[in-house]
């Protein structure tokens, strides 16, 4: 493990997961001065689940298991807020506070990532990719992009995190997911909900499909249906 020190952490309400974007929005003084001093150092800061206190205006408290996120893009806006687009690293993990106002700042841990698969998982990773490409195959049908052939990771981690970063569930579950230490294990506990996500998504692709079919649906709509 690596250590990181004096990270400035963001506590939020969201999971950010390794290799997923996230779009921000910077309005608070503190973050954009936090913003400022990223684009002025290395571009990094910590996305951490809020464990108590206030994502908005008020103190608070992150996970102990967080992400590192690096900024990909910043948009000013002209009240001087800004709309960043941030990318997913190593997951982390707290050792020590260092403050808490006016935002979070700690020594972190930069966890290892443990590939290793038990025998027999490898027909567990294949179930997984292919699910998993099934479901984005699905959700771009919803949206009118049938045909486009999604990019999966073959990589177990990889694997795993991106399930993770496309499962609809609560944030206890993501949280939980995060925190586990292996590949396996985040399957273990992910490919279940992965199962009734895609067959969501076959029931929403077909109501589409038969109603593109009725033409009641333009066939170049991008809005997406709505699982609620």
């Amino acid at each position: 493990m690596r250590m990181r020190e004096n990270l400035p952490i963001m506590p939020l309400n969201t999971v950010l997961f390794p290799g997923a974007p996230t779009t921000l929005y910077i309005h608070e003084e503190r973050y954009r001065d936090m913003l400022a001093e990223c684009l002025a150092g290395d571009g990094f800061f910590g996305v951490a689940l809020l464990r108590a206190g206030k994502e908005v205006g008020g103190p608070a408290i992150p996970h102990q298991i967080g992400t590192v996120a690096s900024i990909a893009d910043v948009t000013r806006l002209p009240d001087g807020s800004s709309m960043v687009l941030a990318q997913g690293g190593p997951r982390f993990r707290i050792d020590s506070i260092l403050s808490a106002k006016p935002i979070v700042r700690a020594d972190v841990e930069i966890l290892d990532e443990d590939a290793a698969l038990e025998p027999g998982d490898e027909a567990v990773l294949v179930q997984a990719r292919e699910q998993l490409k099934e479901l984005m195959r699905l959700v771009l049908a919803t949206m009118g992009a049938a045909g486009v052939e999604p990019d999966v990771p073959n990589d177990p981690v990889r694997l795993s995190f991106a399930i993770a970063a496309n499962l609809q569930t609560t944030l206890t579950v993501q949280q939980q997911i995060l925190e586990m230490g292996s590949a396996t294990s985040r399957l273990e506990i992910a490919l279940p909900i992965l199962s009734r996500e895609v067959g969501h998504y076959r029931v929403l692709a077909a109501a589409r499909d038969k109603l593109e079919r009725l033409g009641l649906v333009d066939e170049n709509d991008t809005v997406p249906f709505s699982r609620n």
